[in-house]
């Protein structure tokens, strides 16, 4: 049973590879342990996956799934729409994002975190490019969040709220313009 279980931790850790050596800009130097998903891939994948934390984005009025079972402080619930235009009412608010991030900052540095919406492609990868842009630039975190789901399209809306949040000037909303892309290629100066 040892044995099994030291498997699944190493086969975990290798899923979780950090996407930076060392953190300084995370109070607990957190390297950025992510996997992206939607809500379906999340819940089939639990086991293997085995997330530490969980970050699940739904619409208001649906339900979670089978999801992974987590205690309250590891996993945060944030309930908005995939709308892009901020005037719907199931439209992220600016404190969907505060709270996200105050979230990621309570994150452990061995954290292993699983970021999912319905599909996968809208709302959790516009968070995630959010998240990412907190530690690195946001041509970087761009090429990051490509690296982690290739086929994000990230909500612009939310994408926009990261933004301003973050004070990047509309520097992440025009990476954001970048999806989808099958090949990554290097921003043009």
């Amino acid at each position: 049973m040892a044995v099994a279980a030291e498997r699944q931790e190493k086969r975990a850790d290798a899923l979780y590879a950090p996407l930076l050596s060392a953190n300084a800009g995370h109070p607990n130097g957190w390297p950025v342990r992510v996997i992206v998903s939607s809500q379906t891939e999340a819940r089939h994948n639990k086991a293997v996956w085995a997330p530490s934390h969980l970050i699940s984005i739904r619409a208001p009025g649906t339900k979670l799934l089978s999801m992974i079972d987590l205690p309250a402080g590891r996993h945060l619930e944030l309930l908005f729409g995939d709308a892009t235009d901020p005037d719907e009412a199931e439209a992220a608010k600016p404190a969907d994002i505060e709270q996200a991030f105050a979230f990621i900052d309570t994150l452990p540095q061995d954290a292993r975190l699983l970021i999912h919406c319905l599909r996968g492609i809208g709302r959790s990868t516009a968070l995630t490019l959010g998240i990412l842009a907190r530690y690195m630039e946001p041509e970087d975190a761009a090429a990051a969040l490509h690296g982690l789901r290739p086929e994000a399209k990230p909500n612009r809306h939310v994408t926009g709220l990261c933004d301003a949040a973050l004070g990047l000037k509309g520097r992440l909303a025009k990476q954001a313009l970048r999806f989808p892309a099958k090949v990554w290629k290097p921003a043009k100066s």
